[in-house]
């Protein structure tokens, strides 16, 4: 099971504010609306609620420091300041935050919480410092009054705190969203459906809601439906290719785009128009309000886009929809359906780990659930795996009762430029995408497009047309530009390997660019090897970019020297004054800053 996590991820300037405000009220709370009897220990207020609250959406940093500055600043109001109970507070800020970020609190956690918040300190090293104090005459009577006064306190702790996640943190939630939607843009819901998203929201009932109030138009559709850390696009690329060679119509639902958001929905190769996207768009708008009504809960642009395709290719009436999962998989909102012609699952590899967990078993566990028993073809495809990938899906396919085909790719037979030639289950095969990763690819669409009983022909036909420009593309000959969609260690591993093969021994200048989201300290490792000079940039107009010199900085960490450009434009310029290869690679979002002569798209 994920971890349901806060969607909202506040800036820096958000969390001091929010930290101020709940460090205020906790004093009113504690300090002034609080009830303790005449010559007793006994003491009931709530100053521990906004720090909670600090916790759950700033984290352990600030409620520690909010804690700690609310029973300074009440004490020096009220009693006089004492340094052993103000260091008790602001360990029990810390522990609300520990326990709390960015969890959306069930009643067990807030038990649990709670328990070893009161526990831990308000009983245990609050009797400690009443009894070095001189409160209690013995450090068992302040224990005997501090457990009572904890016990008369829990219950009154855990209904508020509950209450308040259950019914104030939505409320809160939207208007965050509701405020930035503002910000972003003109404010409208097409400003709000195109702009990022900034932190997933995992879960199916929003996207179920919302589908539902559309007449429910993925019912009808045949769906190919691909998850896995890397190589899904290529996959859905290969597969959407294979069917339109052989004559079927076909729906291609992708994420994320390079240039322009329609590249998201394609019909047989051609994204959505501008006419259609409105239209379609605007009917969404009017379900996703009814929905945001009755919830309390906007749906997140991934499940618009995700409606509005499944909208779109239910009135295309298409043979196949070939749809990738942007997220994960059991709580993404393309695994609202409730059945597929196939699940396909690509190698699957650590990221988004806060999310889908810390270990490749736990990532291909959530991966897997979109292998469902309702399946037309009887089967789950699948690249190579590890071993620990390889034996969850083939319990998940025991469970489900579907029969796991395991890709086997062969070695190549040589390349052309930067595509691999080889032969697969008695077919030549020369992909159009470039990357020794894209055997295995190429390997994986031919297993399902072989079950779905089409001709080899026009397989081979498919592999040898598909499209899909940012993985391993080389943009230019002279000088020599590649770009690269790859990020974390198995792609940039991947990457490593075709540099190897198509440029052995190459000098190169890698342009560099993330999110502030990524872990990048393994990927910049893989990428640092001798011969290389390394150049930092920012992706534009993307809230979750690192800065370039943040970036810088953060490699300089690791040893890595580089320098670093605003731009992507600029930095090009810079490396071919090196006269250098030059590698640009990093993020799929920073394709839309290529200069015009270099997009294919």
């Amino acid at each position: 099971m994920q971890k349901q996590r806060f969607s909202i991820e506040l800036t820096p300037l958000e969390k001091i504010t929010l930290t101020a405000a709940m460090t205020a009220l906790s004093i009113v709370l504690c300090r002034f609306l609080g009830y303790s009897p005449a010559n007793t220990m006994f003491r009931v207020e709530l100053g521990f609620l906004p720090i909670a609250l600090i916790g759950l959406l700033a984290g352990p940093v600030y409620s520690f420091f909010g804690y700690g500055l609310a029973d300074l600043i009440g004490s020096l109001i009220t009693t006089g300041m004492n340094p052993l109970i103000l260091c008790c507070k602001a360990l029990s800020g810390l522990v609300l935050g520990l326990f709390l970020y960015r969890r959306r609190p069930s009643l067990p956690l807030v038990l649990i919480t709670l328990f070893v918040l009161g526990a831990g300190v308000d009983v245990f090293l609050m009797s400690a410092v009443f009894k070095v104090m001189g409160y209690a005459p013995s450090y068992a009577a302040a224990l005997y009054t501090r457990t009572i006064n904890a016990l008369v306190n829990y219950p009154i702790r855990v209904i508020a705190l509950y209450l308040v996640c259950r019914f104030g943190l939505p409320a809160f939630e939207n208007a965050i969203k509701r405020s930035r939607r503002q910000k972003s843009g003109d404010g409208t819901f097409k400003s709000y459906a195109n702009s990022f998203q900034t932190v997933s929201r995992l879960g199916l009932e929003r996207e179920a809601d919302l589908l539902a109030r559309l007449g429910n138009p993925e019912k009808d559709l045949c769906c190919l439906h691909i998850a896995g850390t890397n190589g899904k696009g290529s996959v859905a690329a290969y597969l959407s290719a294979i069917l339109r060679e052989a004559g079927f119509s076909v729906g291609l639902f992708t994420s994320p785009n390079l240039v322009r958001v329609n590249e998201r929905i394609a019909l047989n190769g051609e994204p959505i128009d501008d006419a259609d996207l409105d239209r379609l768009l605007e009917r969404v708008e009017g379900a996703a309000k009814e929905s945001e009504s009755a919830r309390g809960e906007a749906p997140t642009q991934f499940e618009i886009w995700t409606a509005i395709a499944f909208l779109y290719f239910a009135e295309k009436k298409v043979d196949y929809v070939v749809l990738e999962t942007g997220l994960g998989g059991e709580f993404d909102a393309t695994n609202v359906i409730g059945k597929n012609v196939a699940a396909i699952l690509t190698k699957i590899d650590l990221d988004h780990t806060e999310y889908l967990g810390d270990t490749i078993g736990k990532i291909a566990e959530t991966k897997s659930k979109i292998v469902k028993a309702d399946c037309a073809t009887g089967c789950v495809f699948s690249s190579p795996q590890t071993p620990e990938a390889e034996r969850v899906i083939r319990d998940r396919a025991a469970e489900v009762g579907v029969t796991p085909v395991f890709a086997e790719p062969p070695a190549p037979e040589g390349f052309e430029g930067v595509c691999e030639r080889f032969s697969y289950r008695g077919i030549d095969l020369s992909p159009s995408l470039g990357g020794t990763h894209q055997i295995e690819n190429a390997c994986l669409a031919c297993d399902v497009a072989l079950k779905l009983g089409i001709d080899p022909a026009k397989i081979a036909a498919g592999i040898a047309s598909a499209r899909h420009p940012g993985r391993f593309e080389l943009l230019s000959r002279d000088p020599a530009i590649l770009y690269d969609g790859g990020h974390n260690p198995n792609g940039i591993t991947a990457l490593n390997r075709s540099l190897d093969r198509y440029f052995p021994g190459r000098e190169m200048t890698v342009i560099f660019a993330c999110m502030k989201d990524k872990e990048i300290a393994p990927s910049l490792k893989l990428l640092a090897e001798p011969g290389r000079d390394f150049i930092f940039t920012t992706v534009q107009n993307n809230p979750r970019a690192l800065p370039a010199d943040a970036l810088r900085e953060k490699a300089a960490e690791l040893g890595i020297a580089g320098e670093s450009c605003p731009t992507l434009a600029e930095a090009i310029e810079r490396a071919k004054a090196g006269g250098k290869m030059i590698l640009i690679c990093g993020s799929l979002y920073l394709y839309a800053d290529l200069p015009n002569g270099l997009r294919s798209v």
